[in-house]
């Protein structure tokens, strides 16, 4: 019979200890090599994403933004073009001299009530174009309920007097204004030299070149006149407020002619004073007498 030697303690220690470290090392081999073989994998499966499906996603990105912010404006716009909150309850004007306060509202009333945003610039100048003293409109809403509208009329240059009535006339011989007997203190104030009426309704082209010749005026000049008469295209006449008498001639070189009349009003030489008449027809070559 053979007999074992029953192994210490410490030898068995020491052989657990051996298993123990190569267990450990084996499952330590096995972590690596899982974690090295998940590596591989996603590394096959992260491929980079081709430049054009990037771009096709960038492309749809924005597509979609515009949209969205296409359809917030929409929106917007609808709310301002339909909402009872934003439509005409006052209409206040500027500059308006001969079209009164008054005649305007009545031509006006049709806004009251509309959505500011419906309202166009060509509705308003629809709704005056029946005032011939208004030249232009410009039109700007005043939220959230008023209207605002700059009036531009054409300057009076001659007025004309039918028996109670004084007509006021443009530069282009249109009727832009008339005012009867109860008005005729809103006549005053005006730049506006008297035609005689013989002239004005005798002769259109006549009175025309009249006006014409009276359009080409400064205002400054234009008010120091009394009247104008012609008997013809090639004999207007101003008469000046201090009994002078201007031969103007047809309407040709008027630019020339306001200018030198204009200095002559304005000139201190006595050459001008106590004279009946100056003579600038030739505007290059004025003559006193």
């Amino acid at each position: 019979m053979r007999l074992r030697h029953p192994r210490r303690a410490s030898d068995r220690a020491t052989e657990g200890a051996a298993n123990g470290a190569t267990n450990g090392a084996t499952d330590a081999d096995t972590f690596s090599d899982a974690e090295s073989d998940r590596s591989a994998e996603e590394s096959l499966l992260d491929f980079p994403e081709p430049a054009a499906v990037t771009g096709r996603r960038r492309r749809r990105r924005r597509i979609l933004t515009a949209l969205i912010a296409l359809a917030v404006l929409l929106g917007v716009v609808a709310t301002l073009y339909f909402s009872p909150l934003l439509v005409v309850r006052a209409i206040a004007l500027q500059d308006n001299d001969l079209l009164t306060d008054q005649r305007a509202q009545e031509l006006l009333a049709p806004l009251h009530g509309t959505p500011l945003a419906q309202i166009s610039q060509r509705d308003v100048e629809g709704l005056l174009e029946e005032e011939r003293a208004v030249d232009e409109v410009i039109v700007a809403a005043r939220l959230p309920e008023g209207l605002d509208i700059l009036v531009i009329e054409h300057p009076p240059v001659a007025e004309v007097h039918v028996e109670e009535e004084i007509l006021f006339y443009s530069q282009e011989g249109e009727l832009i204004r008339t005012f009867d007997e109860d008005q005729r203190e809103d006549a005053q104030g005006y730049a506006t030299p008297v035609i005689s009426a013989e002239a004005a309704l005798e002769n259109e082209s006549v009175f025309k070149t009249i006006v014409s010749v009276l359009g080409q005026l400064p205002e400054g000049a234009r008010e120091s006149l009394d009247s104008a008469t012609a008997e013809s295209r090639d004999s207007v006449q101003l008469e000046l407020q201090d009994g002078r008498t201007v031969v103007w001639g047809n309407d040709e070189r008027g630019d020339e002619k306001a200018a030198v009349l204009e200095a002559i009003l304005g000139s201190p030489a006595e050459e001008f004073d106590g004279v009946e008449v100056l003579d600038i027809s030739t505007p290059s070559a004025p003559v006193t007498r």
